[in-house]
């Protein structure tokens, strides 16, 4: 995905990774869905995800496995989801990737993605959405356990 731009917070990632990352071989650790609206004048249902995702490196470490770097758990927000589709979430959600189509040229009023969370093993869904949003990027362990600041002293 180029446009991410239109993406609320995406710069979140992008100041990270460097880049939009693809998610290959991340993992969706929740997803929760509410039917109500995410805000004054929306209607619902709002999708939120929390997915552990890191950037895998060209460089083999001394066990014979790539290097994995920038681990971070991204919550993601879908707003206004249409035509849901969501199978197979379980014990372990590894992804191929996650597309976002942008499809603002359609001239659909209230949708402007495809989302398309493309399973390994695990959940797999597909969605229309009106907004994509990045809540937050946070930095976790590589077993994708959340990472606490130090308090300052």
């Amino acid at each position: 995905m180029e446009d991410f731009g239109s993406i609320n917070g995406a710069e979140q990632l992008v100041s990270i990774f460097g880049y939009w990352p693809t998610f290959h071989d991340a993992e969706v650790l929740w997803m929760r869905l509410d039917r109500r609206p995410a805000g004054e004048g929306d209607y619902g249902p709002t999708l939120e995800a929390l997915v552990h995702a890191f950037e895998m490196t060209p460089e083999v470490g001394s066990d014979g496995h790539y290097v994995l770097r920038h681990h971070v758990l991204v919550h993601l927000r879908f707003q206004e989801v249409v035509e849901l589709r969501l199978d197979g979430f379980n014990h372990q959600n590894a992804l191929m990737g996650l597309t976002f189509t942008d499809l603002r040229d359609g001239q659909m009023e209230r949708v402007k993605w495809a989302v398309r969370f493309d399973s390994a093993f695990g959940a797999d869904a597909s969605f229309q959405c009106l907004a994509v949003e990045v809540v937050n990027v946070a930095p976790c362990s590589k077993a994708g356990d959340r990472i606490h600041a130090e308090p300052s002293a």
